[in-house]
């Protein structure tokens, strides 16, 4: 059974991803939920805390779907494709306000997705460029360190940058950019060929 924490918390989660954080009050919720205010405030001492645990739940299932993506995959080009596949799903819909929003009122829970991405998301893309160079499809004079180091910064970069932030573009639209660069700059000759396969399957399904 669905505790009424989780209730409240999915149905925050579609206010805040449609609506940013700041502009949606716990009314709001309350009234898209059909239940009293007081009876989400006896699961949650305050906004802050609301946002924080549902931000919390979201890196704890985008963890397990990076793992599981890095598992499925044959390779890791495929890997990367497979993430960003995921990252489609999971990103559309979202308006970019939601991380600025974060950013300005939410400093905890935007500290748990920045520590996020320092720890988690670096091991990882440094695992997948160290399993890259062993499979001979990334380039093996590579520093893999400095290299996963530069694509967090990528990824926040793009989550502050006014392309997204203005509207011009969706975060989904710039990652993908910035990842297909990043993917042409480490592989070799054969990763090449493996990403172009990649494509051309992909938009050309049989």
């Amino acid at each position: 059974m669905e505790k009424p924490e989780d209730h409240i918390l999915i149905a925050a989660e579609k206010l805040f991803m449609k609506f940013g954080m700041r502009s949606v009050t716990m009314d709001d919720i309350a009234k898209h939920l059909g239940m009293s205010k007081k009876t989400i405030y006896a699961n949650f001492e305050d906004k802050n805390e609301l946002v924080v645990k549902l931000v919390a739940y979201k890196l704890k299932t985008d963890q397990f779907q990076m793992e599981q993506c890095a598992l499925k995959a044959e390779n890791a080009i495929e890997e990367v494709f497979l993430i960003m596949d995921f990252l489609k799903e999971t990103l559309s819909g979202i308006n970019p306000i939601v991380f600025l929003d974060l950013e300005k009122y939410h400093k905890d829970a935007h500290k748990l997705m920045m520590d996020f991405h320092q720890t988690f998301v670096f091991n990882a893309v440094k695992a997948g460029l160290d399993r890259g160079v062993k499979e001979n499809i990334f380039k093996s004079d590579i520093n893999t360190e400095i290299l996963a180091a530069a694509r967090v910064g990528q990824i926040n970069w793009t989550l502050e940058s006014n392309l997204i932030r203005g509207g011009k573009y969706s975060v989904y639209d710039v990652f993908q950019e910035l990842t297909l660069q990043f993917l042409f700059g480490v592989c070799t000759l054969s990763g090449n060929v493996i990403i172009n396969n990649y494509q051309l399957n992909k938009n050309n399904p049989k």
